[in-house]
């Protein structure tokens, strides 16, 4: 049985940017909640950018593979997050 990762990633009008956060210690509703409150912050100036957080699914072998890219990779850059992801 694969275990579900929850993802929220950032978009710019219907442009994919980024996943900012991934997590499979949260269940889907308090990640749904940190989205609202994330898009709830955004500057109006961003908001006119077209800025705004969605939120998705993954999967445990999504995760795994990103780990495995990362520590390939010499750790990579550091993702941002939200306080709900600390």
């Amino acid at each position: 049985m694969a275990s579900n990762v929850y993802e929220i990633h950032r978009y710019q009008h219907d442009n994919f940017q980024c996943v900012v956060a991934r997590t499979n210690k949260y269940n889907e509703e308090q990640i749904r909640k940190d989205i609202e409150k994330m898009n709830a912050m955004l500057s109006e100036e961003a908001k006119s950018q077209g800025i705004r957080y969605v939120f998705a699914i993954g999967s445990m072998s999504d995760m795994i593979r990103q780990r495995t890219k990362k520590n390939q990779r010499g750790g990579g850059e550091e993702q941002r997050s939200s306080s709900l992801f600390l």
